[in-house]
């Protein structure tokens, strides 16, 4: 821990920390200001979280609801004129009156911790006016985005890019997931390596975890092709970055090359009315109606139970800058398939946890699902190996470490590899 307790200013301004990852614009980045929220106090400092309301029904005037989330945490709604309904490629016009709503009504924190670009905007303005250190978590990136996007995932504007620049310049600290994501960041953006810093994610492990609950019913071992089918999950916002098309077309292929290899794939998160609709006419002119189904976004316990309740849980994502469903599936002694690209070559020990997979073509997904199908050894051995690593990977590593990083900006000290604290590193 610091040396002593701070207040810090959590800013996620497009996205609530307490909404259900998987849904909306839900996602990783919610789960980890959350856990880094919750940690943070459990450490001993007083954390504020602040988000803009952009539901259809929020007020048209500025102001700050506070809620009290438990002693020591607080959630800021920040309304706006023009916000409420507003999509998230008009959320830069409002940076500014969020700022200006929480200039006014938040508490002067130590240090702000801006989270994704369109919080930097907002949280380089507070911290030049409250004259505190700027923390900064990109999360993803407009040129990391770019650099592996495929048709039909869009391409993030130049401004965004400009904007994330001009932030990594700015910020008394960049903290990242992976080194790997520090060389992409000074690689990409000719950030200063020495005001960039390692502090890998953490796992909720009183969640997701390889122990079934109180009445769950433990899954049937798979012993291979002709007892019952594999089992593959997929759990994320339902959108061409995340690939769950990819795995859909792999099953096809599955079904047309080895009609004696059964495999069923879970999907569970929910996406834009236009994608949804794609992959669900996908699955039924594929014929694949009785071996795909879908369902919602779930709350972490009951993701956790269906996690271990898959034999595989498959990541086919363009791009992760780390890609926690990945340690979640993993502390639940489930093997992933990922693939092989950014931070996704950290949250999976290839061989060892799970498999990458070199590209996003159906056919090398095809290939890897088979492999396990046919090698139901190795899910055993991967499961074991992945429930054991997780173990060691806690929000509370992650938030001591982040506190170190908040304590040497406010001392003018620069950064240093607070990834330290956790043993062995996401990247041993």
């Amino acid at each position: 821990m610091s040396a002593a307790p701070l207040h810090v200013l959590l800013i996620s301004l497009h996205t609530s920390p307490l909404e259900q990852p998987g849904s909306g614009d839900a996602g990783g980045m919610n789960v980890y200001v959350r856990h880094l929220a919750e940690s943070l106090v459990d450490a001993g400092h007083t954390v504020e979280m602040a988000t803009l309301d952009r539901s259809p029904d929020a007020p048209r005037t500025s102001g700050v609801r506070a809620a009290r989330i438990r002693d020591g945490l607080r959630l800021l709604t920040v309304s706006v004129p023009g916000a409420a309904g507003a999509s998230k490629e008009e959320l830069p016009l409002f940076t500014h009156a969020f700022a200006d709503a929480l200039r006014v009504e938040a508490l002067r924190p130590d240090v702000v911790h801006a989270h994704y670009w369109l919080s930097g905007a907002a949280g380089r303005e507070l911290a030049d006016d409250w004259g505190v250190p700027l923390v900064l978590t990109l999360h993803t990136t407009a040129l990391g985005k770019n650099l592996r996007a495929r048709r039909g995932e869009g391409i993030e504007p130049a401004a965004r890019a400009e904007a994330e620049a001009g932030l990594l310049a700015r910020a008394d600290a960049t903290v990242v997931n992976t080194r790997t994501e520090a060389l992409q960041m000074v690689e990409l953006y000719d950030a200063d390596p020495r005001r960039l810093t390692v502090v890998a994610p953490g796992v909720d492990l009183s969640a997701f975890s390889p122990d079934p609950e109180p009445g769950e019913r433990p899954l049937e071992p798979y012993r291979g092709p002709g007892e019952r089918p594999l089992r593959v999950l997929f759990a994320g916002r339902l959108q061409a970055l995340k690939g769950p098309h990819v795995l859909v077309d792999a099953l096809a292929l599955l079904r047309a090359e080895d009609p004696g290899l059964h495999v069923e794939l879970d999907v569970v998160g929910v996406g834009t009315r236009g994608f949804t609709a794609m992959l669900r006419e996908r699955v039924r002119r594929l014929g694949l109606d009785d071996v795909v189904s879908f369902g919602p976004a779930l709350p972490a316990p009951q993701l956790a139970v269906r996690m271990r309740h898959a034999d595989v849980v498959a990541v086919p994502s363009s791009s992760e800058t780390f890609g926690l469903v990945a340690l979640e599936a993993q502390a639940c002694g489930t093997p992933v398939l990922a693939t092989d690209v950014d931070g996704l070559r950290t949250a999976v020990l290839d061989g060892a946890t799970g498999h990458l997979v070199p590209d996003r073509e159906p056919s090398s997904w095809a290939g890897a699902l088979a492999c396990l199908a046919r090698r139901p050894r190795d899910l055993d051995r991967l499961g074991a190996a992945a429930a054991y690593r997780a173990q060691n990977h806690s929000w509370e590593c992650t938030a001591l470490a982040t506190a170190d990083v908040y304590a040497d900006v406010r001392a003018g000290a620069g950064v240093r590899d607070s990834s330290r604290h956790c043993v062995p590193t996401l990247e041993s």
